[in-house]
């Protein structure tokens, strides 16, 4: 596939997915529906940012910050409001995605941003929760600053995806590679 934002990078959706997702009666219907689309993206930020500020509190917490503070009381609110926030992430973003699935899945860094938070699920489902974690302070931190390095890169990639701009044909040919 041709890398449209020349960035180098070459790993994208399948072009035949993403074409037939763009093509589909459903997506064509609700394409022109600009109240949707701002719906969904407002949404999908705010998920995002509750999301990712519920992380940063539970494992700067986890890194042995703020010791003498509790978050005890709070913990099954917040979980709920952390799971909550999730899940209307995933839910908008895929809806943004199906929105405009080839603007949306050649993005460079979109295939990274998916693995990242593949990763990030299986971190925390998985690993987060072994008792070798859980028992001992430096693997307990060490899984904290993992945790926070994966959605920070989540967040670096949509952050990447959402100012890059495709490349304009006429702009490729003005260049003369020659000099």
């Amino acid at each position: 596939m041709i890398d449209v934002y020349n960035t180098g990078f070459g790993l994208h959706l399948p072009t035949e997915l993403l074409v037939k997702l763009a093509t589909s009666d459903l997506r064509i219907y609700v394409y022109g529906m600009r109240v949707l689309y701002g719906t969904m993206r407002f949404l999908h930020l705010l998920g995002m940012a509750i999301f990712l500020g519920m992380i940063m509190l539970i494992e700067v917490k986890r890194l042995g910050m703020f010791r003498e503070a509790s978050l005890q009381s709070a913990r099954l609110p917040m979980i709920a409001l952390l799971n909550s926030s999730f899940a209307v992430t995933i839910i908008t973003g895929i809806g943004l995605f199906l929105y405009d699935p080839i603007g949306t899945g050649l993005h460079t860094m979109f295939l990274p941003k998916l693995i990242l938070v593949t990763l990030g699920l299986f971190h925390a489902r998985w690993i987060q929760r072994t008792s070798a974690v859980k028992d001992k302070k430096m693997l307990k931190q060490a899984s904290a600053a993992v945790a926070m390095v994966i959605w920070i890169l989540v967040i670096g990639c949509s952050t990447w995806n959402h100012v890059e701009r495709p490349l304009n044909p006429a702009d490729v040919h003005r260049i003369d590679p020659r000099g």
